[in-house]
């Protein structure tokens, strides 16, 4: 039975909604705002979405950019059903994503078919999207099926012994074993949504949308960061008070390859530091740590998608594609990326968005 959230906040207008699409045989769930909206989403990854713009707490606009940025939600289709009717109302709507516009009042048959519609439209464009998953998998070499089966593995023999009934496991050892599947999942997550992002922005396929974004944002993002290798104690954080209009979702990636590569080749108690700064030539981040492994600066320079440092010597998590996403950002997007080695053998990682 397929899943519909009906995101309203009039009374009359969602439940008529809901008592139409139930007697056609689809499970509804319902929210009165954008927040609860969005939250009830992420439980229970609806089939289609249906939002009105003008709400309270947070609107239909932000609760497309919310769903459309989160990668797990971002092939749901999303319907906006509002009174706004102008076509630049419309235009901001499918600018953000949105599979299509339903203009009050309607029509129930109107709504009816539409949603059948997007439905059919949405199972065809998630079978193009896990056969595309397919084809890079076969492109990309046996160090990327390593990778992929790897937490793959974890996942299907964890579950296979949680299901074995004679085993008899404690609790301990359940959740142990409930630890190495969450574990497994989001390494085997990061790998393919890195694929398809990379690909996405090297075809120009990414659509680029500015925001501003606070300091405090990025704080957060980055000390999460440092938290998921337990490293917060070696991680040192200077930041300036300042907002920057960019993409949200690049910049995060930026932030998150250039510490995950900072964390990834040091050690416990090897300090990181990370600054974000306001300078002349625009907003600077560095990101500096010893440089244990010896990576030189020609490596750096001639580095390649898909092929991790010294990978023969130091066994690594990832398909190499991480410098390869920041320095593609880099070139796509006019900012300016450095590397170098200080004479204390620190690794030092410049960029400047101007």
């Amino acid at each position: 039975m397929k899943k519909i959230l009906i995101i309203e906040d009039e009374d009359r207008i969602r439940e008529n909604i809901s008592d139409a699409l139930t007697l056609t045989g689809y499970k509804i769930y319902t929210a009165e705002n954008g927040l609860e909206g969005v939250h009830l989403s992420k439980q229970i990854n609806p089939d289609l979405i249906l939002c009105d713009i003008m709400m309270p707490v947070l609107d239909g606009y932000g609760v497309l950019k919310a769903i459309k940025n989160d990668e797990k939600s971002t092939l749901i289709p999303f319907i906006f059903i509002s009174a706004k009717s102008n076509y630049e109302d419309i235009r901001t709507g499918m600018n953000l994503g949105a599979d299509d516009y339903l203009i009050k009042p309607f029509l129930l048959e109107d709504l009816l078919k539409m949603v059948e519609a997007k439905l059919v439209a949405a199972e065809k464009k998630q079978k193009t999207y896990f056969e595309k998953q397919q084809q890079l998998i076969e492109q990309y070499g046996l160090i990327q099926m390593h990778e992929l089966n790897t937490p793959m593995n974890g996942i299907l023999t964890s579950v296979s012994l949680l299901q074995d009934l004679d085993l008899k496991l404690t609790p301990s050892e359940s959740a142990e074993l409930l630890q190495i599947i969450n574990i497994s999942g989001k390494r085997l997550h990061r790998s393919l949504s890195n694929l398809f992002f990379y690909e996405q922005i090297k075809n120009g396929k990414y659509t680029f949308y500015s925001e501003t974004i606070r300091e405090t944002s990025i704080q957060i993002a980055i000390e999460n960061i440092a938290k998921n290798y337990n490293r917060s104690t070696d991680f040192i954080i200077l930041i300036d008070k300042h907002s920057i209009e960019f993409d949200r979702k690049l910049l995060m990636a930026l932030l998150t390859e250039l510490i995950d590569n900072a964390f990834k080749f040091t050690r416990t108690n090897d300090q990181v530091l990370f600054s974000y700064l306001r300078t002349a030539k625009g907003t600077e981040i560095r990101v500096q740590h010893y440089n244990r492994n010896k990576f030189e600066l020609i490596e750096f320079e001639n580095s390649q998608p898909f092929n991790q440092f010294k990978k023969e010597k130091y066994e690594q998590a990832g398909i190499g594609l991480g410098l390869s996403i920041i320095k593609l950002i880099c070139k796509q997007y006019g900012m300016n990326l450095k590397y170098k080695i200080d004479n204390n053998n620190n690794a030092v990682f410049t960029l400047i968005i101007p």
